[in-house]
């Protein structure tokens, strides 16, 4: 009996003798033409015959035959028969293609059902007072006007999903997620019905759970009247006020904390960047987000890339010298960064500028602060010095006050600060009281182990010329040390200046010991930064 039976489809007889030739067998099942000799006799090219044949004509097996219809399997080609006949599979081809075609009209179904679900369950609302930026704090207004206002990233109305966005939102995930979810709980957003069902979490009967994935789905703005309408009201509401000049009081208010929270998750962006550059995965931490905002005290964006460039550098090198593990190198970036920063601001480095990476585009946020509000020539070069609460003509004035007065003020500043007891100053500038120019009893309260207290002395350093050197705060350690009765346990440097690298280092090293007293310091950054939320002070000693 033959392996198949040839079922010629063609009408030409020249077809269907080709065909007839192409599928012959001898008794031992080898087949009788070769495909030259076939594509000799008809005149075609060898490597057209196979094709001609497929279109022309099938062979159906006699002896294996589909699980489930029990036909025998198709074959078009040689190579298919050689191949079936090697391999036998269990259904045909035609079955297969029915089930496939079955799964895909119950997938079709099932979507079906879930969208009607999410419609149903999500329908466009109608209610409650139109959304106006005046009304928001600065971070919510200006995410909402990052979500509608790209027309590419909105459709009739309603946003496309966050991960999906061609600009991205924000510069991180996490900022991304963070400006999302307040905007949500505050109802400012609302799900719009047209968000894919893989941005909902579905019982096992095919109900909606009243869980959704906030990065996944689609968001339109409340109010009344129609979605499209109710962006361009909001759009043109903000558009007066988005200049910074025009800003409500809060927002002034909000913008340092804003900012920084866009710098960190800029650094962020750039640091992760930076290290997949080089062959390293990072996944920022509550470390990095703490080295970032102490720095941007300091240090503009533009400054911070050029920390995080070498950092990133440095760390690839690590890999290659060292041969440690790549995460050990990419964890260490952090710590470089952070130690770069405070050498460079305890030295006075003049820390370069570093421009954008075009290969990290800007976030939609980040543009419409920096360049539509703020309104910069370079936002790259924007330092922490011309945040709204330190802004140009509000700098202290340390020149113009002298060592008692520097003195009196520390002295002024502990005494209203909540949680200092027993205050006591040295009236005598530069006496010999062995370093200790204030003195306190620091208050410690504690919910569980009760209450506790530190004695702790403020040694005043008004010195404009010059750092502090790591001399003068082992000098400090020594000239405390005559102070035993009883001891103090913590000595703060206070200076209207700076520290050298050197000096941060010792502090650090003394400080790791456990020994007392623990060194604190208190440089013109921080005093500045006390001393702001404390105006009268300022004011009083005319330091403004």
């Amino acid at each position: 009996m033959p392996e198949f039976k040839v079922e010629v489809e063609a009408e030409d007889p020249t077809l269907a003798d080709l065909c007839s030739m192409y599928w012959a067998t001898e008794d031992d099942g080898s087949f009788s033409f070769t495909v030259k000799e076939l594509s000799e006799r008809f005149e075609q090219p060898a490597h057209k015959i196979s094709k001609t044949v497929s279109e022309s004509c099938y062979a159906r097996s006699s002896s294996k035959a589909c699980v489930e219809c029990g036909k025998g399997f198709i074959y078009r080609t040689r190579s298919e028969w050689t191949s079936g006949h090697r391999f036998a599979p269990t259904r045909c081809r035609t079955c297969v293609e029915s089930e496939k075609q079955r799964l895909e009209a119950d997938q079709r179904r099932a979507a079906a059902a879930m969208q009607a679900a999410i419609s149903e369950h999500f329908e466009v609302a109608e209610s409650g007072s139109p959304i106006r930026a005046e009304d928001l704090d600065l971070p919510s207004a200006l995410a909402v006007a990052a979500l509608f206002e790209d027309g590419e990233e909105v459709s009739e109305g309603a946003t496309v999903p966050v991960v999906e966005r061609g600009t991205p939102l924000t510069p991180t995930s996490d900022l991304d997620l963070k400006l999302l979810k307040t905007l949500i709980d505050r109802g400012i957003l609302q799900i719009h019905p047209s968000s894919s069902s893989d941005a909902f979490v579905w019982k096992d009967d095919g109900t909606l759970d009243n869980q959704h994935y906030p990065m996944l789905a689609s968001y339109y703005l409340t109010g009344t009247g129609d979605v499209e309408s109710r962006i361009r009201e909001y759009l043109k509401g903000l558009s007066q006020i988005i200049s910074r000049d025009s800003w409500p009081d809060r927002w002034t208010d909000q913008f340092s904390d804003f900012w920084f929270d866009l710098a960190v998750s800029e650094c962020k962006a750039y640091l992760v960047h930076m290290l997949k550059r080089h062959g390293l995965d990072f996944t920022p931490g509550q470390r990095t987000e703490e080295v970032f905002r102490h720095a941007l005290r300091w240090y503009s964006i533009g400054q911070m890339y050029y920390f995080i460039w070498r950092a990133a550098r440095d760390s690839a090198a690590y890999v290659a010298r060292e041969r440690v593990p790549a995460k050990q190198a990419a964890n260490s970036a952090i710590t470089r960064i952070s130690g770069d920063v405070d050498r460079a601001y305890a030295q006075g480095w003049d820390v370069s500028v570093y421009r954008r990476d075009s290969r990290l585009p800007q976030s939609t946020i980040s543009h419409i602060l920096f360049s539509r509000a703020l309104q910069l020539e370079d936002a790259m070069a924007y330092s922490p010095v011309d945040l709204p609460v330190r802004r140009a003509g509000l700098e202290l004035a340390w020149e113009k006050i002298d060592f008692t007065a520097f003195e009196r003020l520390i002295f002024q500043l502990v005494v209203e600060t909540e949680g200092y007891e027993n205050v006591d100053w040295l009236m005598h500038t530069n006496a010999a009281d062995h370093g200790r120019d204030v003195s306190a009893v620091r208050l410690r309260k504690d919910p569980l182990s009760g209450h506790s207290s530190q004695r702790v002395a403020i040694q005043c350093k008004h010195w404009l010329s010059r750092a502090i050197r790591d001399t003068d705060a082992s000098q400090a350690v020594v000239s405390i040390s005559h102070w035993d009765n009883p001891p103090f346990d913590v000595l703060v440097l206070a200076t209207s200046g700076r520290f050298t690298s050197d000096a941060i280092a010792w502090i650090e090293r003394h400080n790791s010991r456990g020994q007392r007293p623990i060194i604190e310091v208190w440089n013109d950054a921080r005093l500045e930064f006390l001393l702001n939320e404390r105006p009268h002070l300022i004011r009083s000693f005319g330091l403004r």
